[in-house]
């Protein structure tokens, strides 16, 4: 069956409305899930006022969260691993995931390409670990301070430890402070930076929400 050009146009219109129409439903479904999760977090434990603590750090923009650990207090091995990348025993290290393409080749959020977006929300693609070395963290406005047990300490480095895949060369940063690193997990609209941060947090008891797809549910589940 043949159709005009005048019926081909209509076709056409109603396509890109109802695509529009289900990209905004989607949108909005995604949303309401993750922000829905966060009233109802996982509750973590009460660190006991009478056993050691230490103090790591979560520093977030808009769109991305790390975590920062204080590089005195982190295991040797771990130190040794990334010792390209320690210009001191003094300072901070922070530690970030995400999808390799986007890290690589996008230093700034406003020149992300809507091509590298999609690929990284809708296709499983390859990921790494960005560790950046910080001489100190009082210039940043954006972060926040989470008391842990040293046990808490011990488990995290171990978690951040296993999202590594050190048996790949490391690629250059941004600058003469940061190195990506080969990662063993893959990227995805449910599986991103955010969560990532969110699951290393959640999973040595800290209340977190269940779902934390933007760095707003990571900051605004911690207690």
């Amino acid at each position: 069956m043949r159709y005009s050009k005048q019926e081909n146009d209509v076709f056409f219109i109603k396509l890109v409305i109802k695509s529009f129409i289900f990209f905004i439903f989607i949108t909005l479904l995604y949303l309401s899930v993750a922000f829905g999760l966060a009233i109802f977090p996982k509750n973590g434990t009460t660190t006991d006022s009478n056993i050691d603590t230490t103090t790591i750090y979560i520093l977030y923009s808009e769109m991305h969260s790390d975590i920062v650990l204080e590089i005195n207090s982190t295991k040797k091995e771990l130190q040794k691993k990334l010792s390209p990348l320690i210009k001191s025993s003094h300072g901070y290290l922070a530690f970030g995931w995400g999808d390799r393409e986007t890290y690589l080749n996008t230093p700034t959020w406003d020149k992300i390409e809507l091509s590298t977006t999609l690929k990284a929300l809708f296709i499983n693609t390859p990921s790494v670990m960005h560790v950046n070395y910080y001489p100190h963290i009082k210039r940043f406005q954006k972060i926040k301070r989470v008391k842990i047990s040293i046990n808490q300490f011990n488990k995290l480095q171990e978690s951040i430890s296993q999202s590594f895949d050190f048996t790949k060369k490391s690629d250059k940063g941004y600058g003469y402070n940061d190195l990506f690193y080969t990662s063993n997990y893959k990227y995805n609209l449910f599986n991103t930076c955010n969560t990532w941060t969110g699951s290393q947090l959640r999973d040595i008891n800290i209340t977190m929400s269940y779902w934390t797809p933007l760095s707003q549910n990571v900051i605004d589940s911690l207690p």
